[in-house]
């Protein structure tokens, strides 16, 4: 199909209205405007990707639409949720770890950064895939066929080279 064919496509799925009411609907659900906005165009980008080739009517794209933008906000809370878990602050002190009333702010911190740091150790240690992948599901959130998807690889790999990090990692902070 054209490019003018498909601009005119677009046109007819995309509209401001549509722009306002996901924008909407993705701040109610995120509390956050800013947020809110980057899904709506990586919303757009999507469902213009997808339209390519795809004669959608206006209500099937609308639909189409908000199915995407609720992908998109369920994994954008998703990452969030897995980085609040790990980051309490700039220092990368981790939430989980509430200092007891017998051990004191600063020697808390110290204890954090020492263990963040065993972590960091561990990763470089790991070969780049595996320590890519690690991280694409842990920080990112993505799942295995995600992942394969990006790195080219098969789905049973993505399950070994995550195994075989988590595995280290425990090991060498047990340490």
């Amino acid at each position: 199909m054209p490019d003018s064919i498909h601009a005119l496509n677009n046109d007819l799925i995309w509209n401001d209205s549509l722009a306002d009411d996901l924008r909407r609907f993705l701040t109610k659900r995120l509390k956050c405007a800013e947020a809110a906005a980057d899904l709506t165009h990586e919303t757009y980008l999507r469902l213009r990707q997808q339209s390519r080739g795809a004669d959608y009517t206006h209500d099937n794209a609308r639909a189409l639409a908000f199915h995407i933008a609720m992908n998109l906000a369920i994994d954008y809370q998703r990452k969030a949720s897995v980085r609040s878990r790990y980051l309490a602050d700039e220092g990368g002190e981790c939430i989980s770890e509430v200092p007891s009333s017998r051990q004191s702010q600063p020697e808390h911190i110290l204890i954090a950064r020492q263990r963040l740091d065993v972590l960091r150790r561990a990763l470089d240690e790991l070969s780049p895939e595996c320590r890519t992948v690690f991280l694409l599901h842990g920080v990112e959130g993505l799942k295995y066929a995600e992942i394969a998807a990006r790195l080219g690889i098969s789905v049973s790999m993505v399950g070994r080279h995550l195994a075989q990090a988590m595995l280290h990692c425990a090991s060498r902070v047990g340490e």
